[in-house]
């Protein structure tokens, strides 16, 4: 590890190996280059900033927003994180405000209306060294009718709304070559419609900087549309660099948005979508992972998240808010993804180690899973790796058994410049 990261140390030349000519330039250039990280930096964070400087009538639309997001609580919960959890009415949850959502006749009941089939029994993860999280607040969470939105701040507003540009700009397709982008994932595309995607996923918590983020998820998309659930440490999204869980919804132009924003439907009144995630893994240790999958209602049509080993409920995407999704899907995905400014040591990915081809080091995606006509199975045999330089790894193990069903391992290495 240290003989790779010293290698890609860009600023560890020695005079050895160049006249007293060749240093002066590469000092300059150095020079350059560092004024040009420190003004992108110090831009970067104004922009985020920048409400302190916004005109009258941006301030003013801002305010609406944020009247229009935070809507009133019937109760309010303060996690020892120091995130607040408004207690919001089902009907005024902000996923109505959607124009497609207004005359709806969704209820706070609503469940999928059937259990899926399984090509095989489904077996729980080994409870040795993995450990599902507790994932829910504390207290029994939001009373009944109504479902937990996180507050937003005028700060939070302007950081998500700079985040979900540049995350939209850079996620679909997916694609190599994006700079600062860099993704170590498995991507199933065979020509079968795909009714959902399942996996286990070990979470990780490394050090990331603003604008940085590094997460790991499942995706199902078609064409342009899609949606995502996993894990991510991001400032700019939270405020802080604690891991989260996190949605992500691209259903068009008008509908892209982290969490709970723009037409994802919430249910449960203790999970909500993006609440811390502690513990976390620890590298050679204890596994810490969650559950997810987003599976198609056959009846509804409706995308449903759910979560841990029974598959609960949490959420949907009504299939009215998609196009191309609206009925079925083309691909799915799991692996890792991170986000770091060119020049800018990257956070990595998972442990930020190389893989070990060990599930006690490596993230994974394990239990990785396909729903197909109602049945869940394991993915097809042709798996396609999405990853785009030496410094992150992704490897489709394929159907290990055991408990452990089929494998993805992923990697990428911590403080690398790209």
């Amino acid at each position: 590890m240290d003989k790779h990261l010293s290698n890609l140390s860009g600023f560890s030349l020695t005079s050895e190996l160049f006249t007293e000519e060749k240093d002066a330039k590469f000092m300059g250039l150095r020079i350059v280059l560092l004024y040009l990280l420190v003004c992108y930096l110090f831009l970067y964070q104004n922009e985020v900033e920048g409400y302190r400087k916004l005109s009258k009538e941006e301030d003013l639309e801002m305010e609406e927003q944020l009247k229009r997001l935070n809507k009133p609580a019937m109760k309010t919960i303060k996690t020892k994180y120091g995130d607040i959890y408004d207690c919001v009415d089902f009907y005024n949850q902000p996923a109505f405000d959607h124009p497609l959502l207004k005359n709806h006749n969704f209820h706070p009941e609503m469940r999928s209306t059937s259990i899926p089939k399984r090509m095989s029994p489904g077996k729980d993860v080994p409870q040795s060294y993995y450990k599902s999280v507790n994932m829910g607040l504390k207290g029994g969470g939001c009373p009944i009718g109504t479902v937990p939105i996180r507050r937003i701040t005028k700060d939070d507003l302007i950081r998500a709304k700079l985040h979900s540009q540049m995350y939209a700009s850079k996620i679909n397709p997916l694609v190599h070559g994006q700079d600062g982008t860099h993704y170590a994932a498995v991507q199933f595309t065979s020509n079968i419609n795909y009714d959902g995607v399942g996996a286990v996923l070990n979470v990780w918590n490394l050090p990331v900087k603003s604008p940085q983020y590094t997460s790991g998820r499942i995706k199902i998309k078609n064409g342009a549309e899609s949606m995502e659930a996993g894990w991510t440490v991001n400032p700019d999204l939270y405020g802080d660099n604690r891991t989260h869980m996190y949605i992500y919804t691209n259903a068009g132009q008008q509908s892209q948005c982290f969490n709970a924003r723009c037409g994802y439907v919430h249910l449960r009144p203790d999970i909500p979508v993006d609440m811390v995630i502690d513990p976390v893994s620890t590298y050679g240790a204890n596994q810490i992972v969650i559950t997810l999958s987003i599976y198609q209602d056959p009846v509804k049509l409706d995308w449903y998240l759910k979560i841990n080993d029974d598959h609960t409920d949490i959420g949907f995407w009504p299939h009215k808010i998609f196009t191309d999704l609206g009925q079925t899907a083309t691909g799915v995905e799991c692996g890792g993804e991170e986000f770091s400014p060119t020049d800018v040591p990257g956070p990595g990915m998972g442990s930020g180690h190389r893989l070990q081809y060990n599930t006690l080091y490596d993230a994974f995606c394990a239990r990785t899973n396909i729903k197909v006509n109602n049945t869940i199975m394991n993915p097809p045999n042709d798996p396609e790796y999405v990853i785009d330089n030496d410094h992150f790894e992704v490897t489709a193990k394929g159907d290990v058994g055991g408990e452990v069903g089929y494998l993805i391992v992923y990697a990428g290495i911590e403080g690398v410049v790209t």
